[in-house]
């Protein structure tokens, strides 16, 4: 009996050191989400870093020997299969320039579980629209970069210059 109630103990205090292990691993390194601490933060540096800076040298490019070639950049555009759970809200954030939670966040706690669930309810009617074996393309651009690409902005038909 007393060799099973030892059993107990040393179980129980396994579990409660590795609870207490838990909660204090990190503590002092949490950023205070709320406020937006991190964009104001000071640059942190080494002696050397301070010393190379202090020295004033301008950084020089290499010149290769040979002409420069104009080669086209590639159209970037990446082929997939349908994003039935695609979240575009994920993606926005929020328009005020801070780096911290606000009330758009809270309320996603609540519109993004929900909008998975009503996705999975409705993958039979996604699916019927959008068959899985059809091959979509993404360009990777978001908002209002893809206005920009179709209004024709001149950026969007780069070249870059590579050395042969």
């Amino acid at each position: 009996m007393s060799n099973r109630y030892s059993d107990r103990r040393r179980i129980r205090a396994v579990v409660a050191s590795a609870v207490i292990t838990t909660l204090t691993v990190g503590c002092q390194h949490m950023v205070n989400p709320f406020t937006d601490e991190l964009a104001f933060a000071p640059v942190v540096t080494t002696p050397s870093v301070d010393a190379v800076r202090a020295a004033h040298v301008e950084p020089r490019a290499p010149h290769r020997p040979h002409a420069s070639v104009e080669v086209p950049v590639s159209s970037g555009v990446v082929t997939h299969s349908p994003l039935y759970f695609e979240d575009p809200f994920e993606t926005t954030g929020c328009d005020d320039g801070q780096f911290a939670w606000t009330g758009e966040d809270y309320l996603y706690f609540v519109y993004g579980p929900s909008r998975f669930l009503v996705s999975i309810g409705l993958f039979p009617v996604s699916a019927a629209v959008t068959p899985p074996w059809l091959e979509m393309t993404d360009d990777g651009l978001t908002g209002g970069q893809a206005s920009k690409r179709e209004q024709g902005d001149a950026s969007s038909d780069q070249s870059t210059e590579v050395s042969k």
